[in-house]
């Protein structure tokens, strides 16, 4: 038997409590640890008697001296069959093709060192839910880790609707099993609403009613992670993460400690990963997770799993989700000119402030002055001298045509190039082509119809716009991929249209190992050549190389080359602080230092690329001049008549310059001062007057120091 309570008296506790918390103005983080107190003490099963299945888990465990235990749990009073319902994860073949690509990588180093980690314990982890009769672990474990990924950035428990999911999903996924991307591609495309709106009633076969329901939060996209300990423990550092693992018969009857089991059968169930312990299992570790058949089953709907059992950790995903609160950026001046001698330093202030209500993130770079980027990469256009030839090569009859699940705003699955590419400080052998107009180097699925300048910190990264625009496949056309198997790729959008069906278009990306790329663009247009975005885009989306934006660039039989060459020098400018992270009303103080020394007197430029996650300005080019001049003369700071020494015959000597005119002075050219009597500047503000003769008395007098024109000090200095 076990504790009973009415669902109505159930939800009236937890209204009643979330009242008595907002009156003490607590936060809804402290809520959701309320509510999973009370789903505790509710759910605490009676001792019940202990079924002949059940005790036969319970000898096999003793003989084995395994490290867990089992009980008359709830799934414990189901059938078999019944408890077969409970799963239903369905692992489409690209996926599986994907991940097994995916998990070849090594295991990167280790961001988290602790022993033990668990977002229960910082709040970030909603309650417990049952599925119910229906195969819906996919979507539980989807809808849980974007509820938590909303409850880390915005301290605010949502109850999402998993009954939107079953029922408006656009993929295949429904109560006889499914797959959890179909849940994040709808909360892309669509966003999720709450569970109200939209109650669970374990049916694929309830009408689709989320346009008559506000929608309450938005993903923008999720990424695969893969199956080794440092990976999953890493991204786990962005929140719980959606997994998949084998049930075994003996699971349902779990009710504590480190369950294992060995074999080989295929992968049946989707769960959500909240942390590990490394302690548990004889020090062997354990994955610590929530489960989505009630507080009934398990501990109180938790259960650990050592590492690597059951095929644990599989199929792997973390969404994507950024806070509401929008930073707007601010930052003055817009522009640099300094003149200053050789072997000297400057430095100015760059300030930022952000007047918007989220964290302003930023990126600084020093960069040549357009046509490379910070790293290294520069172009060239068959219509400029020393560009590429036009030359397109057609893989029509040769090539795959890629499917999509959608004709707007779809990306393919990996595709494998067959060699290393070097892109940026990465190698990839793999890459995303998506409808609009773009690839990329990434395990993760981004819609996004919007184009948006180049580069940009918002996903995807790692990218290449050949021409990014909102395109479809709704009109016809078809995009195919080629690769030798050797070195070189090539994918081709054939007759592709806009969603306005203003033109129809025709182009490709060729790659070529280790690091060239080359963009074609054969029959264009005729409209919205200028509504698109061309350039490439490092992993990090701070570096990058702008070709056009929503402007007049692109044409037909045109050809654009990217080279990896050297990386122009912007030595002499050094950035304090690179990146960081701007708070709601706050400015940040940048420091940008310039060094002459070594450089021949002439005129330096660089832009200082600022990069933000402001959505309205994203990207922003600061340009910075440095006039470097000869400067520097012989000469002493004081020494007005020259004599080698400085004495009280100097103010003699400044005194009657002053009243008569004809003492010469000694002068140097001193950049934009122009020529600056320099000996009798004693208080460095690069002209000479009356002010410099008081200065020089004090420094008889009093002992004040003698400065000199900064933008023209002694040789002897």
């Amino acid at each position: 038997m076990h504790s009973v309570i009415d669902k109505s008296m159930l939800l009236y506790m937890f209204r009643a409590v979330s009242l008595h918390i907002t009156c003490w103005r607590r936060t809804m983080r402290t809520a959701a640890s309320v509510f999973f107190a009370i789903s505790l003490f509710i759910w605490s099963p009676l001792k019940a008697e202990v079924s002949s299945e059940v005790k036969q888990i319970q000898d096999y465990i003793l003989k084995n001296n395994l490290k867990w235990t089992a009980d008359q749990t709830s799934m414990m009073d189901l059938t078999l069959e019944q408890r077969h319902q409970r799963l239903g994860l369905r692992v489409p073949e690209s996926v599986r093709l994907r991940f097994e690509a995916l998990d070849t990588l090594p295991p990167p180093v280790l961001l988290n060192t602790d022993a033990h980690f668990d977002w229960r314990d910082m709040g970030g982890v909603t309650p417990v839910k049952d599925q119910g009769g229906c195969g819906s672990c996919w979507d539980f474990a989807a809808t849980g880790a974007f509820e938590a990924a909303y409850l880390i950035a915005e301290d605010t428990v949502l109850d999402l609707s998993e009954q939107q999911v079953l029922s408006c999903n656009d993929g295949e996924s429904g109560c006889g099993g499914g797959w959890m991307s179909d849940a994040y591609n709808l909360f892309i495309s669509h966003g999720a609403i709450d569970e109200p709106c939209m109650p669970y009633g374990a049916s694929d076969a309830i009408p689709c009613t989320q346009d008559n329901c506000p929608v309450v939060a938005n993903l923008i996209g999720f990424v695969d992670v893969p199956n080794n300990v440092s990976a999953i423990k890493n991204a786990l550092m962005y929140g719980p993460l959606s997994t998949c693992f084998t049930v075994y018969d003996d699971f349902y009857g779990y009710s504590n400690g480190c369950y294992e089991h060995t074999g080989g059968d295929n992968i049946n169930h989707a769960v959500l990963i909240i942390g590990w312990d490394d302690n548990m299992c004889d020090g062997q570790g354990a994955w610590i997770v929530k489960n989505s058949w009630g507080p009934g089953w398990g501990n109180h709907g938790f259960f650990d799993i050592k590492y690597g059992s059951a095929s644990f950790g599989s199929y792997t995903q973390r969404p994507i989700y950024q806070s509401g609160g929008l930073p707007v950026l601010v930052y003055d001046p817009e522009s640099f000119a300094v003149t200053m001698p050789d072997n000297a330093l400057r430095s100015r202030t760059l300030n930022l402030t952000n007047n918007g209500r989220g964290d302003l993130h930023y990126n600084i770079t020093p960069a040549p002055p357009g046509g490379q980027d910070a790293y290294g990469y520069f172009w060239r256009s068959s219509d400029s001298t020393g560009g590429p030839s036009y030359n397109w090569k057609d893989i029509t009859q040769v090539g795959q045509q890629l499917s999509f699940s959608e004709p707007n705003d779809d990306v393919s699955s990996n595709l494998m190039l067959g060699f290393d590419f070097n892109y940026y400080d990465r190698h990839y052998n793999y890459i995303k082509v998506g409808i609009n107009g773009l690839a990329y180097f990434m395990n993760a699925y981004f819609y996004s119809p919007n184009n948006v300048g180049i580069p940009d910190p918002a996903y995807p990264n790692s990218l290449m716009a050949v021409f990014y625009d909102d395109l479809t496949l709704q009109y016809g056309g078809h995009v195919y991929f080629y690769s030798n198997q050797s070195d070189s790729a090539i994918i081709t959008w054939q007759d592709v249209k806009d969603t306005r069906q203003a033109g129809t278009f025709s182009f490709q990306i060729v790659l070529i190992a280790p690091d060239t790329i080359i963009y074609q663009y054969s029959g264009m247009g005729p409209g919205r050549l200028n509504e698109c975005s061309v350039g490439i885009e490092n992993p990090n989306g701070t570096i990058g190389l702008q070709i056009a934006y929503n402007s007049n660039f692109i044409h037909s039989n045109l050809a654009i080359g990217y080279y990896l060459g050297s990386r122009s020098s912007c030595s002499w400018l050094d950035i304090t602080p690179t990146d960081g992270v701007v708070l709601e009303g706050r400015s940040q103080a940048i420091n940008i230092a310039l060094n002459s020394s070594g450089l021949p007197q002439g005129t330096y430029n660089a832009i200082l690329k600022l990069i933000s996650n402001d959505r309205y300005n994203i990207s922003n080019d600061i340009p910075i001049r440095m006039d470097v001049t000869q400067g520097s003369c012989e000469y002493m700071a004081g020494d007005v008549n020259g004599d080698g020494v400085t004495n009280s015959l100097d103010c003699v000597y400044l005194l009657n310059y002053f009243k008569s005119g004809t003492n010469p002075l000694q002068s140097c050219n001193c950049g934009t001062h122009g020529s600056v009597r320099v000996s009798a500047d004693v208080n460095g503000n690069c002209s000479v007057n009356g002010m410099d003769l008081v200065y020089l008395v004090n420094h008889f007098k009093h002992g004040v120091t003698l400065n000199f024109c900064a933008d023209c000090p002694p040789t002897s200095r």
